[in-house]
């Protein structure tokens, strides 16, 4: 019995990330009788390795109480970092076995898996999370002066002394000493989570006295509500800026600045386009499919609500007509579809529903399952895959 409490121990204050075998780190794995482990955040994409690798990316999810917080997926954000040169991690945690020191856990556990990553040879570990995850990292920095960045995404956590609200005045206090090489901050406005509260500015005045490069997307920036930095609108707009901040050398003490995105396809490209071994055979402009497919070939993409969507009329062969669907938000695939009153109709597996429609270069429109919610926006082209 001894000797059992003894390897559980063992087991749940190991770090695993740096010496772990490829499957130990496989995506949506189940937590059994863990309160911690270890995944890579994105499978289909190819592991760098520390020797090439830019640097590590620990991600923190947030915590939903009895709700299964540990699947949630990293942001599509990070998902850049990994296609640009940076492998990203996942900690997971059960949410069955959270406690009243759970916070103390989670940084003690995460700065151990930092200390690995470096140990195992990666140049420079950065930590991240959302929510809670941000708060985890935030005090993680406050603890450790190792880590080269850190990203914290609407950090925080509820507070019996805010009367079940945000207490500012902590996550202030990290920011006036946490010990880390660069610092990037989202507070999106309308965070209904923490009770509305304006945050950037009072960020803005403690970083700016501070010898440290920041970034800081403050309520002014165009992401709204408390998820709004795991968003695809948010990768697409910030994900490039994030990528470059880690890698600019900024002078200490500066603000790190976004320009607009010029050339959006090449952020689409790298979040949603399958595979070149899963890519589908589109329809070709000779083809004989009726209206509206000659209008709406090649790959077209929107921001629908808050997801970044890439859609293509595929080619099923024998006149069959299907449709590539994937967003950030919805894995997708591959779907049957077909032409009815001048509009391309599709079922998803979700039994979500997409018309497009010619207009312009085009406009989808979403339709959830229940029929409660329609979304639509124009659609954009893309360009010939390189």
């Amino acid at each position: 019995m001894v000797l059992g409490l003894l390897l559980l121990v063992t087991i749940l204050l190991t770090p695993l990330a740096a010496t772990a075998a490829p499957d130990e780190l496989e995506c949506n794995q189940q937590p059994g009788n863990r309160f911690f482990w270890m995944e890579r955040a994105f499978c289909d994409l190819p592991a760098h390795g520390p020797e090439r690798a830019t640097g590590a990316v620990i991600w923190n999810h947030g915590i939903s109480g009895t709700t299964q917080s540990w699947m949630a997926p990293a942001p599509p954000a990070l998902r850049l970092l990994q296609a640009r040169g940076w492998d990203v991690l996942m900690l997971k945690r059960h949410h069955g076995a959270e406690a009243s020191n759970t916070l103390y856990r989670t940084v003690q556990r995460t700065l151990d898996e930092a200390k690995a990553l470096k140990k195992a040879g990666y140049r420079k570990v950065a930590l991240a999370g959302q929510s809670f995850g941000g708060y985890v990292t935030l005090e993680a920095v406050d603890t450790s002066p190792d880590i080269d960045a850190a990203i914290a995404l609407a950090p925080g956590v509820r507070s019996i002394s805010a009367a079940g609200g945000l207490d500012a005045a902590v996550t202030d206090r990290i920011l006036q000493s946490a010990k880390v090489g660069r610092l990037a901050l989202v507070f999106p406005k309308n965070d209904d989570v923490f009770g509305y509260q304006v945050r950037g500015a009072r960020a803005q005045s403690i970083l700016s006295g501070r010898s440290l490069p920041y970034l800081l997307l403050d309520e002014t920036a165009d992401i709204t509500g408390h998820g709004g930095g795991v968003t695809g609108r948010f990768a697409l707009r910030y994900g490039p800026c994030l990528v470059d901040f880690l890698a600019a050398a900024n002078p200490p003490g500066t603000r790190f600045t976004c320009p607009p995105v010029t050339d959006e396809w090449p952020v689409v490209r790298e979040l949603l386009m399958p595979g070149r071994a899963d890519r589908p055979a589109l329809v070709q402009a000779e083809s004989t499919f009726p209206a509206p497919v000659p209008a709406l070939l090649g790959y077209r993409y929107a921001v629908l609500g808050d997801s970044l969507v890439l859609v293509a009329p595929v080619d099923g062969g024998g006149g069959q007509l299907r449709l590539l669907y994937t967003s950030t938000g919805f894995k997708g695939g591959v779907v049957d579809a077909a032409v009815k009153d001048g509009a391309i109709h599709a079922t998803l597996s979700n039994k979500a529903t997409l018309v497009l429609k010619p207009e312009g270069d085009g406009v989808i429109t979403w339709t959830s399952a229940d029929r409660s919610r329609s979304v639509q926006a124009p659609l954009a082209r893309g360009r010939d895959s390189e």
